[in-house]
């Protein structure tokens, strides 16, 4: 003989759903999906003129967050000239090595991301020529940027025009760092090759510099700075508020005070 089943009324089934949903979901979120690291970015092969710059561009993911270092020979970089600028935290690094020395500098370089689950390295070759060996299409800067003071709010464009065979392709860095037009609809590079800003705020302000690139090589321009500046106005009563007002006893009064100037002056009131 079975037993009747037990069906609970649905409303009394909804709300224990609901509370079963609401503790799985409180569940999920405590859970930390850890994962190795895992190449964003990863640096290509480059060949330099002597007296020039080269930088190698690493990036990683994973979760804890990764940490990317630079190393030559399994050494960790160390010299005056050579420079890692992190990123994302640790999780991004550039490798920048200036001035260009040959032979010593031509080696293979590794970037390694590390977090507790594992490192991961990927390499990337150095090749340093003399003015002298370069080949014919070995890019030219014909025209690099030139120092720039635009206010703030003002449309900033630095300019730069390359030669080689191929064409090169035309990149920007700024403080060392890739400059990503796709990252805000500000910054536009436009088919000249110029960098255009729209819209220009103070974290603008830095020094760029336009890279030239084929597969004869790469070469760098002369860095030059952007400042935006602020426009300073002392503030001033556009609307001055009277002399003097009578009311009657009880009454009340709106009393009206606007200032301008910039930045914005702040406006307080004091009997």
């Amino acid at each position: 003989m079975s037993l009747p089943r037990m069906l609970l009324p649905t409303h009394l089934m909804m709300p224990a759903l609901v509370f079963f949903m609401a503790l799985l979901s409180s569940a999920l979120a405590d859970t930390v999906i850890e994962a190795p690291p895992r190449f964003m970015r990863v640096p290509s092969d480059q060949i330099g003129v002597s007296g020039g710059v080269a930088s190698f561009i690493c990036q990683a993911t994973g979760s804890p967050k990764p940490r990317v270092t630079w190393n030559k020979k399994g050494k960790r970089v160390s010299s005056q000239r050579f420079e890692v600028i992190e990123f994302d935290e640790g999780a991004g690094a550039v490798l920048r090595i200036q001035p260009l020395r040959t032979p010593r500098d031509e080696a293979v370089y590794e970037c390694q991301a590390t977090n507790a689950l594992d490192d991961v390295t990927v390499t990337a070759k150095l090749t340093v020529l003399r003015e002298d060996q370069l080949p014919s299409g070995f890019p030219n800067i014909d025209m690099g940027p030139q120092l720039k003071v635009v206010e703030r709010t003002r449309t900033a464009t630095m300019l730069c025009a390359a030669s080689g065979n191929p064409d090169p392709e035309i990149t920007w860095f700024k403080d060392f760092l890739p400059v990503d037009p796709s990252s805000s609809s500000r910054i536009k590079q436009l088919r000249s090759g110029a960098l255009q800003i729209e819209n220009s705020e103070e974290t603008d302000q830095g020094k760029y510099e336009c890279v030239a690139s084929n597969n004869a090589g790469v070469r760098y321009s002369p860095p030059a700075n952007l400042y935006v500046r602020v426009r300073r106005v002392p503030p001033r009563f556009s609307i001055s508020p009277p002399f003097s007002q009578e009311i009657v006893p009880g009454g009340s009064v709106n009393i009206t005070c606007v200032a301008v100037g910039s930045p914005m002056p702040y406006v307080k009131w004091m009997l």
